[in-house]
């Protein structure tokens, strides 16, 4: 395979399907390695790729990222036949929990973003550590992702009806409502000290046409685990994951949470629907089923047995 060929491929995909840079990206990573692997033959490199203990939605991903890939040469006469019409493979599936933080841990991160804001000094510390603490705030009690918070411009936003018009996977759209006071002052705050209106994004990168990265975001994360000396490794995702556990644990009806979080489909959603173990405590403590067979006396008669 030519390498120009998947340059040529990457560029189509920016012009004419305009498809997001994050997956312009990753499109390029992975036939970056199938080009890199020197397997022409696309069965061998999926079978290499099923043998390399990668997540199952690693797998789906580097494989629809090829298939696409051999549609597009198939549709510009590159190649005669399409070896994904032969090729047959099965996924094993795995099931696992979405990873959340605790309470106790969000509450400590979000003392510790307000200490920093209430002790900054320099004009600098003072703009880094607003807009740090706002990030945290928008990602908690939107659950956006951070793709969404990354790209979300000045015009998406609307003060006065406390509303973001977020652009999620597939450019499809939906409206935010911007219902935690604290997070509205924050965000009017940081418009009205540090956003010049002719800025394109809400968070700047490093220059003024540029959105802020994801990967600045995960740095701000890790250093804020170091500083506060946190056991486990904090993501941005682990923020949506959260709000989504906290709001079925408040007995919010899931085909609202579906719409909030822009899922395309409810199953999705439904990866959610785990019980927390707070939850789950108060739930069997408060609620067991068989609370209501066993009697009082039966009770007071257990309760009487020796334990040995």
């Amino acid at each position: 395979m030519n390498h120009a060929i998947i340059l040529t491929y990457l560029e189509y995909c920016k012009t004419h399907k305009r498809l997001s840079p994050h997956t312009i990206r990753a499109y390029k990573n992975d036939l970056t390695q199938f080009y890199n692997s020197n397997l022409d033959d696309v069965e061998l490199y999926i079978e290499y790729l099923t043998k390399s203990n990668l997540k199952t939605s690693t797998l789906r991903r580097k494989i629809a990222s090829l298939k696409v890939f051999y549609h597009y040469l198939k549709v510009q006469n590159l190649i005669e036949n399409n070896p994904f019409h032969q090729v047959r493979f099965q996924f094993r599936t795995e099931k696992t929990l979405p990873k959340t933080i605790s309470q106790k841990t969000l509450k400590h991160i979000y003392f510790y973003l307000e200490q920093k804001m209430t002790n900054a000094k320099t004009d600098y510390q003072k703009q880094k550590s607003l807009r740090n603490l706002l990030i945290i705030s928008l990602l908690l009690s939107t659950g956006i992702r951070i793709s969404e918070l990354c790209h979300i411009r000045l015009n998406d936003i609307s003060l006065s009806n406390h509303s973001l018009h977020i652009i999620g996977k597939g450019k499809k759209e939906r409206i935010i409502y911007l219902g935690d006071y604290t997070t509205l002052l924050l965000l009017k705050k940081y418009i009205s000290t540090y956003c010049n209106p002719s800025n394109t994004y809400l968070f700047l990168g490093k220059s003024s046409n540029n959105p802020l990265s994801e990967q600045s975001i995960r740095l701000v994360l890790k250093k804020i685990q170091k500083q506060i000396h946190l056991t486990i490794s904090i993501t941005p995702h682990m923020f949506r994951h959260s709000f989504a556990t906290m709001l079925l644990d408040s007995d919010v009806d899931i085909r609202y949470i579906q719409q909030i979080l822009g899922h395309s489909s409810i199953s999705v959603t439904q990866i959610y629907t785990h019980v927390s173990q707070s939850k789950q405590k108060e739930i069997l403590s408060l609620s067991n089923p068989i609370t209501s067979i066993i009697s009082q006396q039966s009770k007071h008669k257990i309760k009487g047995l020796p334990i040995r």
